[in-house]
């Protein structure tokens, strides 16, 4: 499994997450006996924290995240309460002034509902 088949929230390292022979719990999302193939999502035993997020971060509010990891031009961070926040950097900075683990002040900019994601600057 990928690590988005796993949390709902960015992950930086799986191996400080999970570990072999744990047994985490899941929901079964099909399975298919002609081909004995069983699908599952581990994520799916909590709520998306997307839900709602509109509200609890609204377009415009400055919020607290924790990055959780980078991507070109941006940064993913964890909001305390589980939703994710693609960042694109502030003109005055650079992928080096951040790095995975950092606590950063970022601004909502927009909810997309159709990509279930909060996008905002850091």
């Amino acid at each position: 499994m990928t690590q988005r088949d796993l949390r709902y929230t960015a992950i930086p390292d799986l191996r400080n997450e999970y570990r072999p022979g744990q047994e985490p719990g899941c929901v079964v999302k099909s399975y298919d006996p002609a081909k004995e193939a069983l699908r599952i999502s581990v994520k799916e035993t909590e709520s998306n924290p997307f839900e709602g997020a509109e509200f609890r971060h609204p377009a415009g509010s400055r919020k607290q995240a924790v990055i959780a990891g980078k991507y070109g031009g941006g940064v993913f961070c964890n909001l305390p309460d589980g939703a994710v926040c693609m960042c694109s950097y502030s003109y005055q900075h650079e992928d080096s002034d951040f790095l995975v683990g950092d606590t950063v002040i970022l601004a909502v900019v927009r909810h997309d509902r159709e990509k279930r994601q909060l996008y905002g600057k850091s």
